[in-house]
């Protein structure tokens, strides 16, 4: 995934990733950050390069989920891994830890894909985090 001009490897796929904020309940929020109603990044292939000048993988290029397009807002709340209801409540405490990690083509090969994703994963009808409401 590419954000606020950094490059980040999710811990699950897109659709899997969660918000890390704490529900009313006092629970972590189940909501996804993908939703039907936000704007969406875009997949794009681009160079495996490393950054600050240090050497790139040989003519490789990786398919990226792109949200570089994205208004600064929209890119943040990514960042912060937060839903659209918590992005809009700062107050909100955290009851875990963001996952991205910052991506390094050396150390993270093994994900690097050089074809573009051809398939939308559907939710799982069984998967009762998926069906969680608002906050």
């Amino acid at each position: 995934m590419q954000l606020l001009y950094v490059r980040y490897l999710a811990a699950r796929p897109l659709d899997e990733i969660r918000c890390v904020a704490q529900a009313r309940q006092r629970h972590r929020c189940g909501n996804p950050l993908l939703t039907p109603d936000t704007p969406t990044g875009t997949w794009v292939l681009v160079p495996a390069t490393r950054t600050c000048g240090q050497l790139a993988l040989p003519a490789e290029v990786m398919a990226v989920y792109d949200l570089s397009g994205l208004p600064y807002t929209e890119q943040f709340r990514w960042r912060s891994q937060r839903c659209p209801w918590h992005a809009a409540e700062p107050s909100a405490a955290d009851l875990a830890v963001a996952d991205w990690e910052v991506f390094d083509p050396l150390i993270h090969h093994e994900h690097i894909h050089s074809r573009l994703p051809s398939l939308i994963r559907r939710p799982r009808p069984t998967d009762t985090a998926r069906k969680a409401g608002r906050p």
